[in-house]
């Protein structure tokens, strides 16, 4: 399956740099991407209000059912590789419901290229034959 990530800075340059190594996405609801990524899928990445200049690939999937504790531990475990210490609000965050941590491999800049709008969503799945 394919994917876009929309990414505010600075954690689309963190994916980049490898700085940042596991892209998060935490939610109130079971929103793409919980349950939809898989090992080998790819995610292109793109920055918000600009086209997809970068892809990777899924090396890990984890999801979580979390309570504000689990959100802790994960916290603790892998903030440094999510890049938790650049998040805007982390009260808010531990107080979601759902997470996917997803680990990235193979991350490469890519020509531009256009993908429909995301209305204001943080993640879209593609059709297979949207990207060739």
């Amino acid at each position: 399956m394919k994917h876009v990530a929309i990414l505010k800075q600075p954690f689309f340059d963190m994916i980049l740099s490898g700085e940042k190594t596991i892209e998060s996405r935490f939610s109130m609801n079971k929103i793409v991407p919980f349950n939809k990524v898989s090992i080998g899928d790819e995610i292109y990445l793109k920055q918000t209000g600009k086209q997809v200049t970068a892809k990777a690939e899924v090396d890990k999937v984890q999801y979580y059912q979390l309570t504000p504790e689990m959100a802790d531990q994960i916290r603790k475990d892998f903030g440094k590789q999510i890049g938790i210490d650049k998040f805007e609000d982390w009260e808010t965050t531990r107080n979601k419901r759902y997470c996917t941590l997803i680990w990235l491999k193979n991350v490469k800049k890519i020509s531009p290229v256009e993908v429909p709008r995301s209305n204001g969503a943080g993640w879209l799945l593609l059709e297979d034959e949207f990207f060739k």
